[in-house]
C-alpha cells in the first residue's frame, strides 16, 4: 500500500499500518507453505565461483531436511542438542532448519572461538551432535577427546577423519524412504528450539533458551515493520550464530518468500555483491560505515567527489518533494553494490545518523534497529517510511517496552524462556514478567526507542553523577581522525582511548595526531556538562579486540598506563 508521507531532515514521523503477514506458529510452517506454493523457486543461492552460483529450490531444501532428520532419528538421536559451527553456508542453514523442524535443539556456535572456549560451550549446552565446516575440522579434532557426550561428529565437507554430511544425507534418504515419519514431526510452540550464547563482551557467555514461539514472534514482528517480497534477494553477511542474522536476517526473509545468498567471508563481500546482486542485507554499523567510506574514497580518487556531494544534496532536496533521483544520479555507486541494493537492517551498535541519511540520499535505506539475544532478538526497528535516524525505531507489535530507572524493560512473546542451566541468572533479569535488558534508553512521544548506553558500563563518578561512555563515544567517533574509540574511567578521570585514522591524517597533513584529537575532544567538552568532560585522550596503535558482531570487548580493555 502506498501512503503519502513527509521528510523532515532525517525524520519521518507519519505512521502507517503494519504489513499483513501470514500467521505461523512454528518454523516448520515456513517450509510447508513454500512447498505447497513455490516448490521450484530458489530458497538459497550458493557461490560456485566469481561468475556463477547454483540454486537450491524449496523442494530440494525440504528433501534435505527430511533426510538429515531421518538419519539422526535412525541413530536414536531425535531430540538431540545439535551444535553447528562454521562459515555462512547452505550446510549451516540446513543443520539449523533440520533441528528447528523437529530433529532437536539447535545450538549455534561462534566459529572464531578458540578451541578451549568452544569445547566449554559444547559441553555446557549438552551437545550430542556436532556439525562443523572443513575450516573448523582441525579445531574439532583437537577437542574431540574432551567431548564424550558428543555421539556424532559431522563435517559439512568430505572428510577422511569425520563423517561427511553428504554421507549422512545419503543414509537419511534411504531411511526416509522406509519411514517418512520425520516429515510429520510437529514441534510445539512452547518447546525449546534453540540455545544461543550471548556475545560475552562483558564476561562469560550465557546460554539463552528460545522457544519456537519466541523465534516466530521476533521474525513476525520484523516482517510487519519491513516489507519483503518473493522478488527480494538477501545476502547473508553477518555470522549466522548470532540471532540477529539467523532469525531477523534469515527466518524473516524466508517467511517473506525471498531468496537467501551466502557471503562466506568479508574478503568475498564486494565480489558477492556483483555475483548475487542482492536487494537487501543485514549489517553492523562498522560494515556500513566502511562501505560508505569506500564510496566516498573511490569518488575522491576518481575526481568525482564534488559531483557526488552535489548529487547527494540534490537528491535530498527532491526526496522531500517525493521525487527519487537516486538511481539516475548515482548509477556508478549502485553498480558497485550489485545494481539492486535497496535496504539494509543495521544493528548491534549505534549507527551514525549522518551516514544513515547519506545512504538514503544515495537511494539505499538503512533501517537501524535494536535487539538483544534474550528477545529473539528484535525489539524495535525503524520502518522505511516511519523513521528517526537517531533512534532504533518504533517497538515491534509483538512486545511492550517500558523504561524503569533509565533501563529498557521488555515483555512479550519474543522474550526468552531463560538461561540454560542457570536459574539464578534467569531470576536476576526478570521482574514481574518484565525482562531487564541492561540497556539504558528512552521512549519519545511518537513511540520511538533510543538506546543511550549499557547499564553495567556506566561510569559512576565520586560526585555521584553517572556518565554513559556510549554517549561520549558517539560524539568522538564522528571526528574524522577517530577510527575507533572506547571511553572508560581511569584513575578518576574519564578517558577516551582512540585508534586514529592515520590515512586521513596523512591525506590532510595532520602530523600531531594526539594534539589534534585532544583539541577536538576539548571542543566536544565545551558542549557538555562539566562532569561529562573527557579529561584524558590516549592513542592506540592497533584496533580494539572485538567479538564476531564487531563490538569492542570492554572487559579486555587495558585501562592502565
Amino acid at each position: 500500500m502506498q501512503l503519502s508521507f513527509y521528510y523532515f531532515g532525517g525524520t519521518n514521523v507519519k505512521p502507517y499500518p503494519y504489513y499483513q503477514t501470514r500467521t505461523v506458529t512454528r518454523i516448520k510452517d515456513i517450509v510447508a507453505y513454500r512447498i505447497e506454493n513455490t516448490p521450484e523457486k530458489d530458497a538459497f543461492r550458493v557461490r560456485v565461483d566469481a561468475k556463477n552460483y547454483k540454486g537450491v529450490t524449496w523442494r530440494q531444501f525440504d528433501g534435505d531436511i527430511n533426510h538429515f532428520g531421518s538419519a539422526l532419528a535412525a541413530k536414536g538421536l531425535q531430540g538431540a542438542h545439535i551444535g553447528v559451527v562454521g562459515e555462512n553456508s547452505y550446510e549451516w542453514m540446513l543443520t539449523y532448519f533440520t533441528a528447528l523442524c523437529g530433529a532437536g535443539v539447535i545450538v549455534p556456535l561462534d566459529r572464531e572461538l578458540p578451541a578451549d572456549r568452544l569445547c566449554g560451550l559444547i559441553a555446557l549446552a549438552d551437545v550430542s551432535v556436532l556439525v562443523f565446516s572443513a575450516a573448523q575440522a582441525k579445531k574439532i579434532e583437537a577437542i574431540k577427546e574432551q567431548l564424550p557426550q558428543v555421539k556424532e561428529f559431522i563435517c559439512m565437507a568430505d572428510s577422511a577423519d569425520f563423517t561427511p554430511l553428504s554421507a549422512v544425507l545419503a543414509a537419511g534418504k534411504t531411511a526416509f524412504e522406509k519411514d517418512a515419519s520425520f516429515a510429520d514431526v510437529s514441534p510445539g510452540p512452547e518447546k525449546l528450539a534453540a540455545i544461543y550464547f550471548t556475545s560475552g563482551t562483558s564476561g562469560l557467555p550465557k546460554g539463552v533458551m528460545l522457544s519456537q514461539k519466541n523465534m516466530v514472534a521476533s521474525f513476525d514482528g520484523a516482517v510487519r515493520h519491513v516489507h519483503y517480497t518473493d522478488d527480494d534477494v538477501f545476502l547473508s553477511v553477518l555470522p549466522l550464530h548470532h540471532a540477529y542474522e539467523s532469525n531477523c536476517g534469515i527466518l524473516a526473509i524466508l517467511h517473506s518468500g525471498s531468496t537467501i545468498c551466502f557471503n562466506e567471508n568479508l574478503k568475498l563481500f564486494l565480489s558477492n555483491l556483483q555475483l548475487f546482486r542482492p536487494t537487501a542485507m543485514a549489517l553492523v554499523p562498522l560494515i556500513a560505515d566502511t562501505l560508505f567510506k569506500q564510496i566516498m574514497d573511490s569518488a575522491k580518487k576518481s575526481g568525482k567527489l564534488k559531483k557526488l556531494e552535489t548529487g547527494m544534496k540534490l537528491a535530498g532536496f527532491f526526496k522531500k518533494l517525493k521525487i527519487d533521483l537516486a538511481e539516475r544520479l548515482f548509477g556508478e555507486v549502485h553498480a558497485a553494490l550489485g545494481g539492486r541494493l535497496k535496504k539494509c537492517f543495521v544493528g548491534g551498535a549505534p549507527m551514525n545518523p549522518a551516514v544513515t541519511a547519506a545512504f538514503r540520499k544515495l537511494g539505499i535505506v538503512m533501517l537501524q534497529g535494536y535487539g538483544i539475544t534474550e528477545c529473539s532478538p528484535l525489539v524495535a526497528v525503524n520502518r522505511e517510511n516511519f523513521y528517526k535516524d537517531d533512534s532504533v525505531g518504533p517497538v515491534l507489535p509483538v512486545c511492550r517496552v517500558k523504561i524503569e530507572d533509565g533501563e529498557v524493560l521488555v515483555r512479550g512473546d519474543n522474550v526468552m524462556m531463560g538461561y540454560y542451566k542457570d536459574e539464578a541468572a534467569t531470576n536476576e533479569v526478570f521482574a514481574d514478567g518484565w525482562f531487564k535488558t541492561g540497556d539504558l534508553g528512552r521512549l519519545d512521544a511518537d513511540g520511538f526507542l533510543y538506546i543511550t548506553g549499557r547499564k553495567k558500563n556506566l561510569i559512576i563518578l565520586d560526585s555521584g553523577e553517572n556518565v554513559s561512555p556510549e554517549e561520549l563515544e558517539g560524539y568522538i567517533i564522528n571526528l574524522p581522525l577517530a577510527r575507533e574509540v572506547a571511553v572508560y574511567e581511569n584513575g578518576g578521570e574519564i578517558t577516551a582511548e582512540i585508534w586514529p585514522d592515520e590515512d586521513y591524517a596523512k591525506e590532510n597533513g595532520v602530523t600531531e595526531i594526539e594534539t589534534a584529537l585532544s583539541a577536538q575532544v576539548a571542543e566536544i567538552n565545551r558542549g557538555l556538562p562539566r562532569y561529562k568532560h573527557v579529561l584524558a585522550v590516549r592513542l592506540r596503535d592497533v584496533e580494539f579486540e572485538k567479538n564476531t558482531s564487531k563490538k569492542i570487548i570492554r572487559y579486555k580493555l587495558n585501562k592502565g598506563d
